[in-house]
């Protein structure tokens, strides 16, 4: 990555000037940079592995936004969040992604 002065009205520029540009401009810390446009892998590949993940996620995503609708659920679910906060080394600060981890750590735990 080099830094770069810009004249102005290149001096605010961020990304690339056309699409078929490899360079990319952004700033860091205060200061223009240029480097490779970043690389992004394909989103058709992705392996079987990756495939559960993400639907095992939206599962977990889904029954959390349902328990947190339940009033009965939710309360069943603050004790526990309230159990871990004294207990786990790096407790979950936040009610909802403790619920969407515990659910998908389940589901793997069922297989």
């Amino acid at each position: 990555m080099a830094k770069i002065d810009l004249e102005i009205p290149f001096s605010s520029i961020h990304g690339s000037l056309d699409h078929d540009s490899e360079i990319y401009y952004a700033k860091r810390l205060g200061t223009t940079v240029a480097s490779h446009y970043p690389k992004h892998k394909d989103p058709k590949k992705i392996t079987a592995h990756q495939h559960d993940l993400n639907n095992r996620f939206a599962k977990a995503v889904t029954q959390a936004s349902e328990i947190l609708q339940n009033p009965e659920l939710r309360a069943e679910w603050q004790t526990r969040f309230e159990e871990q906060k004294h207990t786990a080394k790096k407790p979950y600060k936040l009610f909802r992604n403790f619920i969407i981890a515990t659910l998908a750590k389940e589901m793997v735990d069922r297989g």
